[in-house]
Formats: C-alpha cells, sequence, structure tokens
C-alpha cells in the first residue's frame, strides 16, 4: 500500500509539471528532463538529464540518457538511447575496481579510477527509431533519419538518411537530395500549430508539402 501511494504521489507530480504530455504509469523523468508541448511517454520509460522537442513520443520500456530530441520524432519500444562506454585501458571493465560510488552492493575501489561525463546525444526532427535499436552516447542522428529496428547506431547519422543492422549501416535516403534539402531547409517542425493545422493535408507527398509551405502567408 505504502509503494502504491508513492508511486501515485510520483505520477501526480509528474502530471502537475507537465500538464501538457501525456505520461503513462511507471514513467520516470528527473528533475534536469524537459518536455515539449504534447509529448508522450508510454509505461516505465525512464528519462535522465534528457530534453524532448513537441509532439514526440516515446514507447513502453525505452530507457533515454543525456540526450536532446526534437520535435515530432516517434521512438519505439524498448530503445536504449546514450549507452555508457566502460574504460577498455583498465585491468577490469567493471565499476567496483574504478567507482568507489557506483551504486553496486560491494566495491573494492577506495578512490575514483576513470571518471569520464556521458556525451550528449542528438536527435533532430521528425526521426524514427524502430523497436529496440541501441544508440551509442554522443552521437547525432539528423532530421527526418530512419532507424531500423534491433539496430546498433555507433556513429552518426545524416538527415534523411534509412539505415539498418549491426551496426547500423545506410541503406538509402528517403527522397531524392534535392527533395531532403529543401525540407531540411524548410524548418516546418517549427511552425505553430495553426499553421501545421493548414499544412496536414499536404503530408501526404513532400513536394506538395514544399509547395504549401511556399504559400503560407
Amino acid at each position: 500500500m505504502k509503494q502504491w501511494l508513492s508511486n501515485q504521489l510520483r505520477a501526480w507530480r509528474l502530471r502537475r509539471r507537465y500538464p501538457q504530455a501525456r505520461l503513462a504509469a511507471g514513467v520516470m523523468i528527473d528533475p534536469a528532463s524537459r518536455l515539449g508541448n504534447h509529448v508522450a511517454l508510454f509505461a516505465n520509460v525512464a528519462l535522465i538529464d534528457v530534453a524532448i522537442g513537441t509532439g514526440s513520443y516515446i514507447q513502453q520500456g525505452s530507457n533515454v540518457s543525456a540526450a536532446e530530441i526534437g520535435p515530432y520524432c516517434s521512438i519505439a519500444a524498448q530503445v536504449v538511447i546514450g549507452l555508457a562506454p566502460h574504460p577498455l585501458h583498465l585491468a577490469s571493465t567493471n565499476p567496483t575496481f574504478y567507482d568507489p560510488v557506483a551504486p553496486l552492493p560491494k566495491c573494492f575501489a577506495s578512490r575514483l579510477l576513470h571518471a569520464a561525463s556521458l556525451p550528449r546525444t542528438t536527435l533532430g526532427a521528425d526521426v524514427w527509431i524502430g523497436y529496440g535499436v541501441l544508440i551509442k552516447a554522443g552521437v547525432t542522428i539528423g532530421t527526418g533519419a530512419v532507424i531500423g529496428a534491433g539496430s546498433m547506431v555507433t556513429r552518426d547519422i545524416p538527415p534523411y538518411t534509412i539505415v539498418a543492422g549491426n551496426p547500423a549501416r545506410p541503406i538509402r535516403r528517403r527522397f531524392d537530395d534535392a527533395t531532403c534539402e529543401a525540407l531540411l531547409a524548410s524548418h516546418w517542425w517549427t511552425l505553430d500549430e495553426t499553421r501545421l493545422a493548414k499544412l496536414a493535408p499536404h503530408f501526404a507527398s513532400p513536394v506538395a508539402l514544399l509547395q504549401a509551405l511556399k504559400e503560407l502567408p
């Protein structure tokens, strides 16, 4: 009962802090994280030092650390963003031997032998990440990129590029180069909700969207 009450209180505080977000049960958001408008976090999503842009969602069981996520990103379940490295130059890669404050039952280290801050991971706008993707800390994923389910991302991904595999490799760009560059230059994801509502019927085609953008007042 005590644990249930504690969970309910935490959920109430998060809903009060982010009234425009949709937060499912078991969501964990640390104080350093920030959510834009209309963000949706599914069950048991965990965020540590993460900023999420307007309209993005993260499905159940995903964990994100030290990341900037742009607007209108779609992140599937069981995704991990911000995989932390362990030191390879020490005799052991286990923190019990190099970090005396590691959250482990037993630590043999009496002093810190290796200190490294987690590099920030950056996702541009409108990125789609498939189920079970793992993303190394510090990479940059360009606007409009798509990452296939189960991929392991270890390096930067250019905008509007589809990648997949372990390690993830480019398959193709989503559109021809001219269209990709025009979409990037348009910055449509920065428009207010009123303008996006007017543009919504044109999202069926990038060419139609670009034309509609030119005609906006």
